[in-house]
Parts: structure tokens; C-alpha cells; sequence
């Protein structure tokens, strides 16, 4: 399944991802968790490093709308059902610093 993703506001993955704010990716699976496996794989350890918590969700300072229009609450979001050809946006707000 191939998901394109987006990031705003999360300036220093930019560099990770070769100098693009958009990426179309292969997603061996169909969840929003399967998303973050694959972009892990491609990229290394600074995807969840910056994308989630201590829990392993999704960063609560991070915003994720599905297809441009569904807001995905917190607590929910790894779980989402994707369909080939998705879009993700992850919008950064109030990340300053990279992680570590």
C-alpha cells in the first residue's frame, strides 16, 4: 500500500527526508502505526524519536489529519485504518528543540 505524508513544523526532518516536505512511502500494512514502522525502516531511529511519546503514540504536540480533512484525536491515531493512496499531514506545534 503506498501512503504519501507530509510534515509541517518539524523543521529538522526536513534533512532526514532528503530535503522534502512530502514523501510517498510503501506501507507493509494499513494502520497509521504501520506508517511509522515503514518511516522508521527508511529513515532510522529520529522518526519515532520526534513523531512519538514515551508511550509510543503519537506526540501530543504533534497535529495528524487524514486525506487533508479528519482530524485524528490523540489516543486514536496509531490505530486508523488507511486505504492505498491515503495522505497524512503531521503538523508541528511547539516542538523547539531535536530530539535527542
Amino acid at each position: 500500500m503506498r501512503i504519501q505524508v507530509t510534515f509541517r513544523g518539524i523543521a529538522h526532518l526536513y534533512k532526514v527526508m532528503n530535503k522534502k516536505w512530502t514523501i510517498e512511502i510503501d506501507v507493509p500494512g494499513n494502520t497509521v502505526a504501520d506508517v511509522i514502522t515503514a518511516l522508521t525502516r527508511k529513515y532510522g531511529p529520529v522518526i519515532k524519536q520526534t513523531l512519538l511519546d514515551e508511550e509510543g503514540d503519537i506526540d501530543m504536540e504533534l497535529r495528524l489529519f487524514h486525506n487533508e480533512r479528519n482530524f485524528l484525536t490523540y489516543g486514536q491515531r496509531m490505530q486508523v485504518v488507511l486505504n492505498n493512496g491515503d495522505r497524512l499531514l503531521f503538523l508541528g506545534f511547539g516542538i523547539t528543540t531535536q530530539p535527542v
